[in-house]
Order: structure tokens, then C-alpha cells, then sequence
């Protein structure tokens, strides 16, 4: 076990949707520290899971609290929208659910660990700014604010900012870098505290918000949790679950969209009584995204901003 006791988030919500069988082959996204995978692993006998992640040292993480388990866990340092690819090469065709905890670990956010020099958080000082969950990528964020545009920094923060926020960080940012690189998270949120100083006691919260523009963007998180969710789709059996947790409202809206046009779309004008749909690939199950109860968030505050969605495959 590591030094870092992750506390999976919603488990009893993930395990009753997810519903694992005896003896069947479940697929974990975004494995993290491993908590998420024990569960599935404990909840009936002889469940496998194929563990994914970007980042090898929250692998690391995993492998030392999922050891006693043996050859039920395979780990692949793999994305998870690469899951179709993965599978064959451990001789599966499909899979009987699949798992997406979307975002950064705790761990990786504190600095700890798997985030240890990558500039995840605003307290990491003199962190080259990296936040690439891959440490092996070339697209960082160092690199996105030395090269982006006016334009194209004002669309990364629009993501997370208001308005006003967003003119005065990009307009701080475009300074800056005229006289030297932005290179480390010290100069970011000096840069930022200043840009946004006007919020007052918000300004930390602020702050945090326009990391984590930036993160999504250099990880393209987005574009990859909707690739992602199609090919998990495309490796489900019939009947099998898909769970996916997200953190913000990026992300909820985002994840409830994607999977109601996978449920299928109606055919002709949106008012037309009656009209045909396309068939679907998923049946949605959370038509509205669950919440964390009270008194998880009391032992886990990190779980508050929690949405778990769940669908079926068709």
C-alpha cells in the first residue's frame, strides 16, 4: 500500500450501477490509485479489471494497492479513448462494464506523488509547468501559453472564467511573456494573483479555476472523455454499464450530452409529434446525474462537486 490512502468517490452509487458479476471482465478508465478497481475487485469473485491511465506514476500508485490481487488486475499505461486497441492485445474482444472517473487525482492536484514537479497546482512553486497527466507529451502547459493567440487564450479560459476574469488574465499573460516565458507555476500565480486581485477573498478560487482551464486544455480533456465514451461503447457486451463521474460543469454538461445523442437522436424538426429516432447504442439511466449523499461529502469533501452518470449498453 502506498503512503497515499485514496478514497474512492461515490463507491456505493458506482458498485449498485456498475452491478459486477462473478467471474467477469470490467475495464477501469481512469484507474488512478487503485480505489475505484478494489471495489470491483472485492464485490464479487473472480471480477478482472483492465486498469488505464496516462500517467505511469499514479500506475505505480495502483499496482503497490492492487498486488495481492495478482493476474485479476491488468495495468496498461494507455488513455482510455485507446481502450478498442488495448483489449485485443490481452485477447478480449469485449468487456462487461467500464468505469471513467474523469479529472486529476487528489494526489496529482496536491502535488503528491504523481504530481510531484508537473505544476498542477498553483502551490507548487518554482514546478516547471507541465500538467500533463502524460509526462512523456510534448503538448504542455508551458508550451499552450507561450504559443497561443489572443484569441485562442481568451477560448481556454472562457471554459472556466467569466468575462471580465478572462480579459484580465490573457491580457496579463500577453504582457508577460513579452519580456520572458512563463515557466513555472511560481510565475503563474504571482501573474494571476495580480490579474485577478480585484476578487478579493475569491481570488484563490479564482485562481484555481484558471489552472484548471489550462489543465483541460493541455490534456484536451474534453475531446478525449467524448472519444473516450464512444469506444467504450464499442467494446461493451450487451447489457453491460457504463459509469462515468465528473467534476465540473465543463464536465457534466458535456458527459449528459454526449450520452443522449448516443441514446438517438429524433428524426425532423425537434416539435414534430411522433417523429422517428435513430436507433441508440446506449440506454441512459441517471436522467439526471446523481450527487454524493451528506455525509460522504462530511468524510470527503473532495467529493461535493461529484455528478455520476450511468447508461446501458443496447
Amino acid at each position: 500500500m502506498t503512503e497515499f490512502e485514496h478514497v474512492p468517490v461515490m463507491p456505493d452509487q458506482v458498485i449498485e450501477y456498475l452491478s459486477p458479476k462473478p467471474g467477469r471482465v470490467y475495464g477501469d478508465g481512469t484507474i488512478g490509485a487503485g480505489g475505484h478497481a478494489e471495489l470491483i475487485l472485492e464485490s464479487a469473485p473472480d471480477t478482472r479489471v483492465v486498469g488505464l491511465d496516462r500517467d505511469p506514476a499514479m500506475l505505480e500508485i495502483a499496482r503497490q494497492r492492487l498486488s495481492r490481487y495478482g493476474d485479476r488486475v491488468r495495468l496498461i499505461h494507455a488513455s482510455y479513448e485507446d481502450i478498442g486497441e488495448v483489449l485485443p492485445d490481452l485477447n478480449l474482444e469485449k468487456i462487461d462494464g467500464m468505469l471513467l472517473d474523469l479529472g486529476p487525482s487528489r494526489d496529482q492536484l496536491a502535488g503528491r506523488t504523481a504530481g510531484e514537479g508537473r505544476g498542477f497546482s498553483m502551490w507548487g512553486d518554482e514546478e516547471p509547468l507541465s500538467m500533463a497527466y502524460d509526462p512523456g507529451q510534448p503538448r504542455t502547459a508551458r508550451e499552450l501559453l507561450a504559443r497561443l493567440s489572443e484569441r485562442e487564450l481568451k477560448e481556454l479560459f472562457g471554459q472556466t472564467l467569466r468575462g471580465g476574469e478572462v480579459g484580465s488574465v490573457v491580457k496579463s499573460i500577453l504582457k508577460a511573456r513579452e519580456s520572458a516565458p512563463i515557466e513555472t507555476t511560481a510565475q503563474l500565480t504571482a501573474l494571476l494573483r495580480e490579474a485577478l486581485a480585484y476578487r478579493g477573498p475569491a481570488v484563490e478560487k479564482r485562481m484555481a479555476a484558471a489552472y484548471a482551464a489550462i489543465r483541460i486544455a493541455v490534456n484536451r480533456e474534453i475531446e478525449v472523455m467524448k472519444r473516450g465514451i464512444d469506444e467504450a461503447v464499442e467494446v461493451l457486451r450487451t447489457g453491460a454499464r457504463l459509469i462515468i463521474i465528473s467534476f465540473h460543469g465543463l464536465e457534466h454538461g458535456a458527459v449528459r450530452s454526449h450520452l443522449r445523442n448516443l441514446e438517438g437522436k429524433r428524426l425532423g424538426p425537434p416539435r414534430l409529434i411522433g417523429a422517428p429516432r435513430s436507433k441508440g447504442k446506449l440506454k441512459v439511466l441517471t436522467p439526471r446525474p446523481l450527487f454524493p449523499d451528506e455525509g460522504e461529502v462530511a468524510e470527503n469533501p473532495a467529493a461535493r462537486s461529484a455528478r455520476l452518470h450511468a447508461a446501458e449498453r443496447l
